[in-house]
């Protein structure tokens, strides 16, 4: 029997229909389709080996998987695979979040991000910034770092590299007076 949900989410800019369905046994992936008024916009898929996993456990994943996408389309921070994204998504707050080593991130067994954020317009310093930070590995949330920035807008976080994944997704949720602001980045590998 297939297991899955269907969502309409309404989006930042559009209506979103999200579908998410165990596949079963015979084609063993969990498989995520976004639409947007009946064209498929994007498509995330989730292999695993039946042996290894209970039918609860497969349950749970599409409830993830499916979570993690309405979620990504409700707070603005979706954006199709393969589609490049800014540095910063835009928003009507007073934050702008700048990576500023998106080539040098490996430090020893961790990858370190290291943020600039700063006002937009003629705001004035503020601080009480915070910056929260969530780990994502195939689709599934893999950690969470939460630290206040510093007087000149700095902000570093850090996560163990991943040793079985060669892509993962930080979504950075940046907070204070003046509202929120979100950013995404996508991080990928190659293996030699």
């Amino acid at each position: 029997m297939i297991f899955g949900f269907n969502t309409d989410v309404e989006g930042k800019d559009a209506v979103y229909h999200v579908q998410t369905e165990d596949r079963g046994e015979k084609n063993p992936v969990i498989d995520s389709i976004i639409y947007i008024k009946g064209k498929i916009v994007d498509r995330r898929r989730t292999p695993y080996v039946p042996a290894e996993v209970t039918t609860t456990h497969v349950e749970e994943m599409v409830r993830q998987q499916h979570r993690a996408l309405v979620e990504e389309i409700r707070s603005g921070t979706f954006a199709p695979s393969g589609t490049p994204l800014p540095q910063s998504e835009p928003f009507a707050t007073g934050y702008e979040v700048r990576l500023q080593n998106p080539a040098e991130l490996v430090r020893g067994p961790n990858l370190q991000f290291e943020f600039s954020l700063a006002h937009r317009g003629p705001a004035p310093p503020e601080a009480d910034v915070s910056l929260e930070a969530r780990w994502v590995l195939d689709g599934m949330p893999a950690g969470t770092d939460a630290v206040k920035a510093e007087p000149d807008g700095s902000a570093i976080v850090s996560f163990p590299i991943p040793v079985e994944q060669t892509e993962a997704v930080l979504v950075v949720c940046v907070q204070g007076s003046l509202g929120k602001q979100f950013a995404k980045y996508r991080v990928g590998a190659t293996r030699a």
